[in-house]
């Protein structure tokens, strides 16, 4: 297990608790870098350890699949994950949506600021970077180049890196022209590289994260934490630190039909998590 951030310093009376209750592992889906993951996570961790009187574990995979593939074997109590990959643990592991993270994810296409692009037809016969390929981001995104004429492997060359801060630095050292990220990796990225790339289309928006459950989990912790989060918000401390490092505004249960509206995008998720990292 590629465990990260464990036990707060704070609030004894939950410490206390925890003593008789065994750690929530919180599995957190590896689209950005492992400290960043952490960083950004630690105080809603603090937040749900405060909540349900028991020890948080967050960890994460080093890469998408084998995130998927440990959902699948029930090594998470609650994991935050993209909405694709949500519909596939409902679907094969009967997982339970709590809530979705707002606003929507926006999907951009960015270049480096010294080498910026007239128009995406830019593109052709360079290299595009992908920081996740199984994202809804890079999904979305290679169906509106195609949309603009441009095929992977026909157009473009397509590289791919295992977080937004290496493909970041791949356009910011000429690896590559453009890169495909959500807004959140961008926010993510360091200062310092992040002041050196420019945004060429805000081209579309996909569903944001969600928060799943284990159907191992008990039902009233379950509901506890579905509680909790949607009452997670910017008036206090943890929450005003959390949201302003992740760009997220808040928590809300998911839109009837939200789920089963990524079935048309099943069969593909399951052949991208397929292919090697």
């Amino acid at each position: 297990m590629f465990c990260l951030a464990l036990l707060s310093s704070g609030f004894p009376a939950r410490r206390a608790l925890a003593q008789a209750q065994p750690s929530l592992e919180l599995g957190l889906l590896p689209n950005l870098g492992a400290r960043t993951l952490v960083a950004q996570y630690r105080p809603m961790r603090e937040y749900l350890e405060h909540s349900l009187g028991r020890s948080v574990q967050l960890s994460t995979a080093p890469h998408w699949s084998a995130f998927h593939l440990r959902a699948l074997a029930y090594e998470y109590d609650l994991m935050v994950t993209a909405i694709h990959l949500a519909r596939l643990a409902q679907l094969d592991r009967n997982y339970q949506p709590l809530v979705q993270m707002m606003p929507d994810i926006e999907c951009l296409l960015v270049c480096a600021a010294a080498r910026p692009l007239d128009s995406v037809a830019d593109l052709r016969g360079r290299t595009l970077v992908l920081s996740n390929p199984q994202s809804l981001v890079a999904v979305r995104g290679l169906h509106w180049l195609a949309e603009q004429g441009l095929q992977q492997e026909r157009d473009f060359r397509l590289a791919r890196r295992r977080n937004d801060d290496s493909a970041a630095t791949a356009l910011v050292r000429g690896d590559a022209v453009a890169a495909l990220v959500s807004s959140g990796e961008f926010l993510a990225t360091p200062e310092p590289l992040r002041m050196q790339l420019q945004v060429v289309s805000r081209f579309a928006r996909v569903p944001g994260f969600v928060v799943m459950a284990s159907p191992r989990l008990e039902t009233q912790t379950a509901q506890a934490a579905r509680a909790a989060l949607l009452a997670f918000d910017g008036r206090s401390a943890l929450g005003q630190s959390f949201f302003r490092q992740t760009g997220l505004q808040g928590m809300r249960v998911l839109p009837d039909g939200q789920m089963e509206a990524m079935d048309p995008l099943v069969a593909s998720t399951r052949a991208l998590l397929q292919e090697a990292p």
